[in-house]
């Protein structure tokens, strides 16, 4: 008989462990949540306004309402309010600017993420919208595979994935649509 009460008691716990098992659900959404909370921030600040320089002159200026830096294996300042971001010419004038709701910036690529409601305009007034864009300083490069609008002298040209210098005067649209005026095109 207490052979047969073993057994039943080791059935129980296995079927208890079992449906504990399976009965835990855990959203993607919660988990990133989660993981963010056990991976606090080893710098927080707000009202950011940074100058970055190259040979002691003005090259780009950061704003952004806060800020939060994770020192984990791949650094990254994360700005959760958004971002603006200047770029300057030689001679200290604004050249571009990029705008966003959110950005991560990592810092061993020297990446720029911006997401949600981004604009870049530059120095002609050329604008580009689109909700995700990557800055990369190392390459100079701006660039996006998603959709993106750009506004030039009043018309609008529409594609999916965007090529650019950093200052957003030469660029490249990858399957793009729209109607351009001949008359008025550069």
């Amino acid at each position: 008989m207490r052979l047969s009460i073993n057994r039943n008691n080791k059935s129980i716990v296995v079927l208890l462990g079992l449906a504990m098992l399976f009965s835990c659900k855990t959203k993607p959404v919660e988990m990133e949540a989660l993981s963010k909370e056990l991976n606090e921030p080893t710098v927080s600040t707000t009202d950011i306004a940074w100058f970055y320089t190259k040979k002691g002159k003005a090259s780009f200026k950061l704003n952004s309402p806060e800020m939060f830096r994770y020192d984990v294996e791949e650094a990254y300042l994360e700005f959760p309010k958004g971002i603006e971001l200047e770029s300057f010419e030689s001679q200290g004038n604004k050249d571009a600017y990029l705008r966003s709701d959110y950005a991560i910036q990592h810092l061993k690529d020297k990446l720029i993420e911006a997401k949600g409601n981004v604009l870049l305009q530059n120095i002609n007034g050329d604008k580009l919208e689109t909700e995700y864009l990557i800055w990369d300083e190392v390459k100079e490069l701006i660039y996006t595979e998603e959709f993106v609008k750009i506004t030039k002298n009043g018309q609008v040209i529409r594609g999916v994935g965007f090529e650019s210098d950093i200052y957003f005067n030469e660029y490249t649209l990858k399957k793009s649509s729209g109607i351009i005026n001949l008359d008025h095109a550069e």
